[in-house]
């Protein structure tokens, strides 16, 4: 069962953080942690802004703006499963204002690893107050860096974080320009693998050894592109790709990891203001386990290839028509996955035990596949039967953004943008909540990681996506 309500009940909630697991991955380093160079230091913002006045300031016309700010400190701050005392390189949140010339969009993409809701509902609250902006119109996607914090991990961190945030809104909304759009789409097929495998058992398992069979489909390589080309200004370019987090920064590295790159290697090579949206991934990783299959062993090589398939998209680029801005929000009642009283009480005894030897016996003797496994039970169980989910979409024109609160599979992504009445759909996951992994109806029939830890009843997946589809077409009907 479902309900929608009012988006405005979002400013009520303020739930904890549903925190995102991964396995370690197999990926080669990339280069040594090292100082942040001049290039890589915080895009300066202007000497502090006078606060932008929605009524005299506001264009007319369709404009976009853009807005980016450094967002790695404090330190000392959590990662996965660590601690960041040293900046690798440095965090982003990058806000892309976007005007009809009576509403206003904020599309926002944060080098984070999650994002609490209580925090977009925070940030929410904030710009609806200070500038009449709607809830709805806000999208805080993550790219889902584990060398980064989750946002709302950490109080000293966080209050920076909203300090930040009013900065990079301030930026963008200061930088609106009129603008024409203009849509792209590339390919690569050795950039991204499912990292589902069959095994020679046939047992399924994700992130596998060498001996590796075979994958679980065949992943969702294309690459998105939305530029925006602006009167006297430089041109601002917004990707939406999906993977995993490629991984190697080193411990105690603070780092947007490959995402980080494909900034770096893209700006330099197109002259352009850049942004990556992290598209549906919870199923994928940048390389393979099948002998013979692509391999890149630093976080540059991997982002030249990103960037040839972005020059692809651009060369076959095309103009897509701007309108006023439309956008839906839902609150899903997801029905949680129900676990056996005993297998609870195994799970709970499993993440109370701090030794890892007696941890990883007790997982082996209760049958579960890891302490993720066992820490996704323990958290079921206090969910209860149901659990809202918030979804939106956000739409001018012939663009739609359409949100996950999750790791989505790239299947289930992939029907979403086949499903769209737009002609350009950025199909975004772990977007202003973070509530790990929803599998695709065909990983559900092989039982392995990211299934085991899945807080949703079986067809979630496609339930979901169909929620998502359903908001685009409550968009498109508006026009």
């Amino acid at each position: 069962m479902k309900k929608i309500v009012a988006i405005f009940c979002l400013l009520a909630l303020c739930l904890p953080l549903c925190a995102c697991s991964s396995s370690s991955l197999e990926s080669a380093e990339p280069k040594p942690a090292q100082t942040a160079t001049a290039d890589e230091k915080e895009t300066k913002a202007p000497a502090k802004l006078e606060k932008f006045d929605m009524e005299k300031d506001l264009p007319e016309n369709f404009s976009v703006g853009f807005g980016r700010v450094d967002i790695s400190g404090p330190l000392p701050v959590g990662i996965w499963e660590g601690e960041a005392t040293k900046v690798r390189d440095p965090l982003y949140l990058t806000c892309i204002a976007v005007s009809d010339g009576e509403n206003v969009a904020l599309l926002m993409s944060a080098d984070a690893m999650g994002i609490q809701l209580s925090v977009y509902n925070q940030c929410a609250k904030k710009v609806m107050q200070e500038y009449g902006i709607p809830a709805e119109n806000l999208l805080i996607n993550v790219t889902h860096s584990h060398s980064a914090p989750s946002i709302g991990s950490n109080d000293r961190w966080l209050k920076s974080f909203y300090e930040k945030f009013d900065d990079a809104v301030e930026q963008a909304l200061h930088d609106l320009a009129p603008a024409k759009a203009y849509a792209g789409k590339g390919y690569t097929d050795s950039l991204n693998f499912v990292r589902r495998y069959l095994m020679p058992d046939g047992s399924w398992v994700t992130n596998a050894g060498s001996t590796a069979v075979a994958h679980e489909s065949e992943a969702d390589n294309e690459v998105r592109t939305l530029r925006f080309e602006r009167e006297g200004k430089k041109d601002i370019l917004m990707t939406n790709y999906q993977s995993h987090y490629m991984g190697g920064a080193g411990e105690e590295n603070l780092s947007a990891d490959i995402f980080g790159e494909f900034r770096k290697e893209s700006e330099k090579e197109l002259d352009v203001l850049f942004v990556y949206f992290s598209g549906s991934s919870g199923n994928l990783n940048f390389n393979s386990a099948i002998p013979g299959e692509r391999k890149y062993f630093n976080w540059n090589e991997g982002a030249k290839e990103f960037v040839r398939a972005v020059k692809v998209a651009l060369e076959g680029e095309a103009e897509v028509a701007t309108g006023k801005i439309v956008a839906k929000a839902s609150v899903y009642q997801a029905k949680v996955k129900q676990d056996d009283p005993e297998r609870i009480k195994h799970a709970e005894e499993i993440a109370a035990t701090t030794d890892e030897k007696l941890k990883a016996e007790k997982i082996r003797l209760y049958g579960f596949l890891s302490k993720y496994e066992a820490s996704a039970v323990v958290t079921r169980a206090s969910l209860g039967p149901t659990k809202d989910l918030h979804f939106f979409a956000v739409s001018f024109g012939d663009v739609a953004f359409s949100t996950a609160p999750f790791e989505q599979f790239d299947t289930n992504g992939q029907e979403v943008r086949a499903a769209s009445p737009f002609k350009m759909t950025f199909t975004l996951s772990m977007t202003n909540e973070s509530n790990n992994y929803v599998p695709s109806a065909l990983a559900e029939e092989h039982y392995s990681y990211e299934v085991s830890t899945c807080r949703f009843e079986k067809g979630s997946g496609t339930a979901f996506a169909n929620e998502q589809i359903r908001l685009l077409g409550e968009c498109k009907s508006a026009y």
